[in-house]
């Protein structure tokens, strides 16, 4: 078995996992809505931010293949979750399907025009990774929001992701044992990013007073007591 039908059977398990993802919530009228002005600017800003971020995290990659050899792409992958931090945490802050698509759709943007060595690639992959990112909420209908879920958000983002990279960056010729090992690392670093910064950022960003009218925002917000009548 080549490196290209395992990851041609990886492409599959995507689909399949958005079919069963949508067939779980066809009926709950959450896959087609609108955003917000206020939810709009906030993906965006969030978006654009950890795009920025991730083009010397790109370079950090580059430094660790051209200086580490074989291990190189292994290394890269430990720290790939900081490149899908904007799909969990838009995600986990508007709370509505599409979120973390769209976030992590401009978080490539961002990467491309401040300079990603890895060039127009990353726009593809910013919106694969925020695809399944989105996955990891849609299996619980944007109902749940736990550190689990979160965790299930920012691991399912490289699972078709590292598709377009493994061979942008030659590493097909591997083996099968050697991209299964990376793949496993880059999901382990997203559910580890996610668990640790998705929460704190998006409360901290609360609690500033920034994310008015979000789903977020009404849901950590004091409920005020009902007065009786006099």
């Amino acid at each position: 078995m080549t490196v290209g039908i395992i990851y041609l059977i990886v492409a599959v398990i995507g689909v399949v996992l958005a079919a069963i993802a949508y067939f779980m919530n066809r009926t709950s009228g959450k896959f087609f809505v609108s955003f917000t002005l206020m939810e709009i600017v906030i993906m965006a800003i969030i978006g654009v931010i950890n795009g920025v971020l991730g083009t010397p995290n790109a370079m950090l990659g580059r430094l660790f293949m051209t200086f580490s050899g074989s291990y190189g792409f292994l290394a890269f992958a430990a720290v790939c979750g900081g490149f899908y931090i904007s799909g969990p945490l838009c995600g986990y802050i508007i709370r509505k399907p599409g979120a973390a698509t769209i976030a992590e759709t401009m978080n490539g943007v961002a990467q491309v025009l401040s300079g990603n060595p890895n060039g127009i690639m990353v726009l593809g992959a910013g919106f694969l990774q925020g695809f399944m990112s989105d996955l990891g909420f849609a299996f619980y209908g944007y109902k749940k929001w736990t550190l689990s879920v979160l965790a299930l958000s920012g691991a399912l983002a490289p699972l078709l992701q590292q598709i377009p990279e493994v061979y942008f960056f030659g590493v097909g010729d591997m083996g099968i044992s050697y991209n299964l090992l990376a793949l496993i690392i880059r999901m382990a670093s997203g559910a580890v990013y996610a668990i640790i910064l998705v929460k704190p950022i998006a409360l901290a960003l609360a609690r500033a007073g920034v994310l008015r009218g979000t789903a977020l925002a009404t849901a950590e917000s004091p409920v005020q007591p009902q007065r009786s009548p006099a």
